[in-house]
């Protein structure tokens, strides 16, 4: 499992190195929101097959739903960084409400890592009832904190 871990972060590490060389011709701010979106997209290609085996959609694959589950433990630590003062502008769908309560969004942040957490330790039961569960509280951990904190898509 180490392993699995030790390979998200060399390449994050490496997308991080890659960008960097963007990030010179690109605000800070303009950067932070390029890491965030980029963050959420790699988390989200882990969320989905979850969602998938969770809801049914998909046959149930304990080492991919484990895997996964891991990941998605790792990867949801990491988009918070990119909330930086003054990142609230440009192409964005944040919500002010990121900075003005800012106590708020940290709740909601800590909220989908623990849950996160819990799934990966649940995920090593195979206990697919208490997954099920568990991963619903992933879901509304994230879906509170789309409703609070993201504008919708035009």
């Amino acid at each position: 499992m180490l392993k699995n871990i030790s390979k998200i972060v060399l390449s994050t590490a490496l997308m991080v190195g890659y960008a960097s060389v963007a990030q010179a011709e690109m605000s800070r701010e303009d950067y932070a929101i390029k890491f965030r979106r980029g963050g959420y997209t790699v988390l989200g290609w882990y969320y989905g097959p979850l969602y998938r085996m969770a809801k049914g959609e998909m046959p149930y694959d304990k080492a991919l739903f484990l895997r996964n589950a891991d990941y998605l433990a790792v990867l949801s630590k990491l988009p918070k960084d990119g909330f930086i003062p003054g990142s609230g502008a440009g192409e964005t769908k944040a919500k002010p409400e990121i900075w003005s309560k800012s106590d708020k969004f940290k709740e909601a942040n800590d909220r989908l890592e623990n849950e996160s957490a819990r799934l990966a330790e649940l995920a090593k039961t195979g206990d697919l009832d208490a997954i099920k569960v568990q991963f619903g509280k992933v879901q509304k951990s994230c879906k509170a904190c789309h409703d609070d904190f993201k504008n919708k898509a035009d």
